[in-house]
C-alpha cells in the first residue's frame, strides 16, 4: 500500500468519469482523503436471522398452523421416522424455539417469530462484536465497510505509508471530538428492519454495552469536486468497495464543514502552484506532442485537444479519448473533435470492456454504449451497426459478440 493506485482498487480516472457520465457532476478537483471512522466494540444479546433447515421448518409451520403438538403426530403427519423428528426437537428446544408443556409441544415466541418470518431466529448472550461508525458525526458505516477483502481500515504503519504515499498523497481529516455513546442507542432504537442489513446488523441488539477503547482508523476514499448540471457546485465520493459514489459518506462529507476546510485548502496550494496545467504540459511533452497547449476551461480545469494523427498504435492509446487522465492530486481531459476518430475510440473500449466480462446480456451491452457514446459526445449507434463498424476496423471478436447480441434469441 505504498500508494494511492494500490490502495484503492480501482484507478481514479475511473471515479472521475463516472461523476461525469453517470452522476452528471461535471469533475472540476479530485481528492484522496482518510475519512475518520471509530471502531467500537460491544457486548450484546443478539438475535441473528438465518435461513431455515428444511425438516426445521416442516416442523415449525406444523406446531405453528397444523395443530400438531408431540412427536408421534408430528412424524405421521410429515412422514418421517419418530427418532429424526425427535432428534429435531430436541435441537430446537436448545436454540429456544420449542418448549414442552405438560407433555405438549409448543412453540416459543422466539420459534413463533421465526415462522412468521421465515427466518430461522437464534440468540446469542454476551456477544461481542465491533461495530463501524464514521467519526464526523457518528452514523453507522453500511456493511460494504465490514468486508477485509475490499475495505481496508488505516492504522499504524499502514496509515503513515497513505501520508506519505506519492500518487497521490492523501490527507488526513480529524474529528473534532470523541466517540458520542448515544449513538449506539440510536442505533439500536432507531434502526427500522429494512436498515438492519444494509448496516450490517443483527435481527437484534439488546442490552448493548459498549466495551470502551473505542478505536480511531481512517477510511481511504476519493472525494470528486465538481458542478452540477444546474450549474451548482457539489461533491460525490467513493470508497473502496465499488467505483460507484457511496450515498452514507457523500451526505457526511457535504455537511461536514472540517471536511471543506481540508480540501478547499489543498485547492489553493493546486491552483497556486497551476498544478493542473503542469501536469497536462509534462503529459504532452512525455508524449512527444509538446507542440500543443493545455487549454483552461471556464470551471478552471484544463483540457487538451489533439488531432486525429496523435492517436494510434504509435500514438495516445485511443482509449484516452473522453477521458481523464490523473497526476497526482490533479487531473486534465483529453479530447479531439474528429467525430470519425471517436466513433474509433468508441469501438475500441467497448472492445475492451466485453472483453473483460464473461457474459453480457444485450440490455447491458446497449447500456454500456449508450454510456461510451456519451462520453464521446457522439449519437448513440445501435448494436448492428457497432457490428459492421467492428467487422470493418478488423476487429473479430468484438463482431462476434455483437453479433450473438443481434440475433433474435439474445
Amino acid at each position: 500500500m505504498s500508494d494511492g493506485r494500490r490502495l484503492m482498487p480501482f484507478p481514479p480516472e475511473r471515479v472521475l468519469e463516472d461523476a461525469a457520465v453517470e452522476r452528471g457532476l461535471r469533475p472540476t478537483r479530485l481528492h484522496a482523503l482518510l475519512l475518520p471512522v471509530w471502531r467500537v466494540e460491544i457486548r450484546a444479546t443478539v438475535t441473528e436471522g438465518e435461513d431455515f433447515h428444511l425438516i426445521d421448518r416442516f416442523l415449525e409451520r406444523g406446531l405453528a398452523y397444523g395443530g400438531l403438538d408431540t412427536v408421534a403426530e408430528l412424524a405421521g403427519f410429515f412422514a418421517l421416522e419418530e427418532s429424526l423428528v425427535a432428534q429435531a426437537v430436541r435441537f430446537l428446544s436448545r436454540t429456544g424455539h420449542i418448549e414442552e408443556r405438560g407433555g405438549r409441544l409448543a412453540l416459543t415466541p422466539l420459534g413463533l417469530r421465526s415462522v412468521q418470518d421465515d427466518r430461522r431466529y437464534v440468540v446469542t448472550r454476551e456477544d461481542r462484536r465491533k461495530l463501524y461508525f464514521e467519526a464526523l458525526t457518528c452514523a453507522p458505516l453500511a456493511r460494504t465497510h465490514y468486508d477485509e477483502r475490499t475495505v481496508t481500515m488505516l492504522s499504524g504503519d499502514a496509515l503513515q505509508k497513505a501520508l506519505g504515499g506519492h500518487y497521490p498523497r492523501f490527507t488526513c481529516v480529524y474529528p473534532t471530538s470523541g466517540f458520542d455513546d448515544r449513538a449506539l442507542t440510536r442505533l439500536t432504537r432507531d434502526t427500522g428492519d429494512k436498515e438492519r442489513d444494509r448496516l450490517n446488523l443483527p435481527a437484534a441488539l439488546d442490552d448493548v454495552q459498549n466495551l470502551g477503547g473505542e478505536e480511531l482508523v481512517f477510511l481511504p476514499v476519493h472525494v470528486v469536486r465538481g458542478l452540477r448540471e444546474n450549474g451548482r457546485p457539489g461533491l460525490l465520493v467513493y470508497g473502496q468497495a465499488g467505483a460507484e459514489p457511496d450515498r452514507d459518506l457523500t451526505a457526511v462529507c457535504e455537511r461536514a464543514e472540517h471536511v471543506f476546510t481540508a480540501i478547499e485548502t489543498e485547492e489553493r496550494e493546486a491552483e497556486r502552484a497551476e498544478a493542473g496545467r503542469r501536469a497536462a504540459e509534462e503529459w504532452l511533452q512525455k508524449q512527444g506532442l509538446d507542440d500543443h497547449r493545455p487549454q483552461r476551461r471556464p470551471d478552471g480545469t484544463y483540457s487538451v485537444a489533439l488531432p486525429a494523427s496523435a492517436f494510434g498504435d504509435d500514438g495516445v492509446p485511443l482509449t484516452r479519448v473522453g477521458s481523464y487522465t490523473v497526476r497526482g492530486a490533479s487531473f486534465f481531459h483529453v479530447w479531439c473533435a474528429a467525430e470519425n476518430l471517436r466513433k474509433r475510440a468508441l469501438l475500441e473500449r467497448l472492445d475492451l470492456r466485453l472483453g473483460a466480462v464473461r457474459r453480457i446480456d444485450r440490455a447491458g451491452a446497449e447500456a454500456l454504449v449508450d454510456r461510451l457514446a456519451r462520453q464521446l459526445e457522439l449519437d448513440v449507434p445501435d448494436l448492428w451497426q457497432l457490428r459492421k463498424g467492428a467487422e470493418n476496423t478488423g476487429r473479430e471478436s468484438l463482431a462476434a459478440q455483437l453479433e450473438r447480441l443481434t440475433r433474435p434469441e439474445a
